[in-house]
């Protein structure tokens, strides 16, 4: 049974980040470990800055996601990054894709209505700020090179991971968000910015 959930948002997210970091670092890589698995303070400011821009509906929806595998020690990193090798590494992909959660075509279909926005939102932060797209991710798959991760594929299985009500949470607070002229993807940079000590998106 989950305990009883953080009663601010603040302490929300630094339960939230405490429990995803103990879950990244423990990640078997199949070759060897990755650097960013050690940098604990990057790692910090990319969650941080995500959860940051969720309401508060979204947040809990996500804890109970997060705690549940925690307590029955189910590593949902290791799942996000399990996915993510059907685009990177497809071969090695094969060996594994057998030991990850299935996922639903309903929850399927409902991802990509999810991703269609947030890609539509990144595309349109990066015509105004180009600059962000010199250092991050490139924002489609097919722009990667080398078997580097595209924002693209690194959502869709972030959102792989997360339960059907999370989604539908996460879905609810992007059209209200919309409905206000909001751009969610731009509010996380925003944030990402002011944590690095920018003054703003521009200046990353």
């Amino acid at each position: 049974m989950m305990t009883e959930i953080p009663k601010t948002k603040e302490e929300l997210i630094a339960k939230l980040i405490d429990m995803e970091w103990q879950m990244f670092t423990a990640v078997h890589n199949t070759a060897h470990r990755a650097l960013c698995q050690d940098d604990q303070k990057t790692f910090v400011i990319m969650r941080m800055s995500q959860f940051m821009a969720w309401d508060i509906d979204t947040l809990c929806h996500y804890y109970g996601d997060v705690y549940d595998a925690f307590v029955h020690e189910h590593n949902i990193m290791t799942d996000k990054y399990g996915y993510m090798m059907a685009y990177t590494y497809p071969a090695e992909y094969e060996c594994i894709k057998d030991e990850l959660p299935a996922i639903s075509m309903k929850k399927r279909q409902f991802i990509i209505q999810i991703l269609r926005q947030q890609l539509h939102w990144l595309t349109e932060t990066a015509t105004s700020y180009p600059n962000i797209l010199r250092n991050g991710r490139p924002i489609r798959q097919s722009q990667a090179l080398n078997g580097a991760v595209s924002f693209e594929v690194y959502a869709k299985c972030e959102l792989m991971t997360y339960s059907f009500d999370t989604l539908t949470a996460l879905w609810a607070h992007m059209q209200h968000l919309k409905s206000q002229g909001r751009n969610l993807n731009e509010e996380i940079l925003t944030y990402t910015a002011k944590l690095y000590g920018f003054t703003s998106i521009a200046a990353l």
